[in-house]
This record gives structure tokens, sequence and C-alpha cells, in this order.
């Protein structure tokens, strides 16, 4: 990652549109993890980045799955399952406050 750490927090009501804006705020960069507090939500937004993308540059990362092709660039994860050795340029949590559980 880069030095000049930036944080924003996308606050707001549900279905206000905050999974979809991170959403393509990580496709605006070269790289990204985006973590979620359920698979199936993980899941669900790995398909949409498929369609997007394509098979090759999207990771899924759960408890349960691990579709990891070595170009991927993009991973939507369980947050427990968010990997800690890869080096990209955003990092998306999905419901933050469940991060210190």
């Amino acid at each position: 990652m880069k030095d000049d750490h930036n944080l924003l927090a996308i606050l707001g009501p549900t279905n206000t549109g905050k999974t979809y804006l991170a959403f393509n705020r990580l496709l605006s960069y070269k790289s990204g993890i985006f973590g979620f507090p359920l698979r199936l939500l993980a899941r669900e937004n790995y398909d949409k980045a498929i369609e997007k993308l394509g098979l090759q540059k999207v990771a899924l990362i759960t408890g349960e799955e691990k579709i990891i092709p070595p170009e991927a660039k993009y991973y939507f994860c369980t947050v427990e399952s968010m990997p800690l050795n890869i080096d990209v340029e955003c990092i998306a949590i999905d419901e933050v406050q469940l991060a210190a559980d």
C-alpha cells in the first residue's frame, strides 16, 4: 500500500447504497480487498466483480471457499479471512463496526 494512508468512512442508513459506492470505488483502483461480515455478501459481490472484470482478476476467500486465480487483483472475503500478506491499493470493509470482533 501507499504511504499516504487515506481513510474514508461512508455512513448512512440501511439501503442507501454504501456498499455499492464502496464496490465501485474499490474497482477504480488497480487492486483491492473487500471484507464482508457474511459469506453470502462476499460471494454476491465476487460474482458482480467477475461480471465486470472476468474470472482471472477476482478472488474469493471465505472460511468455506478459496478461489484465488494467479492473476487476481481484487479479493472479496469475509472479514476474518482477509489476507494480511497482499499489497493492494484499496481496502474496504463492509459493516466496519464488526472489525473489532
